[in-house]
């Protein structure tokens, strides 16, 4: 998408987990302003007034929003409706995967992957939005670094009982967690929602399988299979070979981009979600509100 064309004065906003990313874009050229901290429909009471800030301090005629929780939440009508009465400005806000997607492709059609502490994969076809994945730890987020840490823990107590597993897996998660098989077992089921008591042993697995780890290795390559997966269900629901982008942390290991990037073809996102939300404001995409 050519820029230049894109009418106004326009305010990207990606409220992300731990912090927050306004860009403005204007004739083409593109302003970051100051970062704020991070923001979530279900967790901050205050988004509404936080969000109303970060528009009028942008000067803008328009603004988009992408914010974490609103699709869970159902909110993002009433968001949109609200600061757009209280900003006396068109503004649209709509959940973060959405503006990844316009991001990733500069506007145009495509499938983003993500893979961090979850997983989950957002399509459009020019006309239609789909999401595949993203149910949590608990019912799926296959292929994320919550899936790799539990799966390198398997396999390393596996080998503990003897029962197949990896003692090499087995060792390095030993010395990753600073303790014995034990005690970390214990921590995790104490504190079933600390999540990085699991994510932490990702980066583990990942090492080791880049080391050759026969073990590590079939795990990484099934959890890109998985990512891959994602995308293929959302090719298939929209109908459509759309391009893929694969994002997050999980992705920027070349032992599961690699393979992720050969079952998909997927490559790197143009922009970034704050660009894809600036992009909303001048109303691509915005089906999806």
């Amino acid at each position: 998408m050519n820029y230049t064309q894109l009418p106004g004065r326009l305010a990207g906003i990606d409220a992300g987990g731990s912090a927050t990313r306004v860009i403005v874009l204007a004739q083409g050229q593109l302003r970051a302003l100051p970062a704020a901290p991070g923001m979530n429909a279900l967790l901050t009471p205050d988004v509404s007034d936080r969000l109303l800030e970060l528009i009028t301090a942008a000067s803008c005629d328009a603004a988009g929003v992408g914010l974490p929780g609103v699709r869970t939440a159902g909110t993002g009508p009433e968001l949109s409706r609200t600061l757009t009465e209280r900003a006396g400005l068109p503004v649209r806000v709509t959940d973060d995967g959405v503006t990844s997607v316009l991001g990733a492709f500069g506007g145009e059609p495509g499938i983003v992957v993500h893979a961090g502490t979850g997983s989950a994969a957002r399509g459009w076809d020019g006309t239609r939005w789909a999401q595949a994945g993203g149910r949590g730890y608990l019912l799926g987020d296959e292929g994320s670094a919550y899936w790799l840490g539990r799966a390198a823990l398997n396999a390393a107590l596996r080998a503990e009982d003897g029962n197949g597993g990896s003692p090499a897996l087995r060792d390095a998660v030993t010395e990753a967690s600073g303790g014995s098989l034990p005690a970390l077992t214990k921590k995790i089921y104490d504190h079933p929602a600390e999540r990085s008591f699991v994510t932490d042993l990702a980066p583990v697995l990942t090492s080791l399988a880049a080391s050759g780890d026969p073990v590590a290795l079939s795990l990484c390559q099934e959890a890109a299979s998985e990512l891959a997966a994602l995308a293929s269900a959302l090719r298939s629901r929209l109908g459509s070979p759309l391009p893929v982008c694969g994002t997050g942390g999980v992705l920027s290991e070349p032992v599961i981009w690699d393979r992720f990037a050969g079952l998909t073809g997927a490559s790197r996102p143009v922009s970034p979600p704050e660009v894809g939300a600036a992009l909303l404001a001048a109303g691509v995409g915005a089906g999806a509100l």
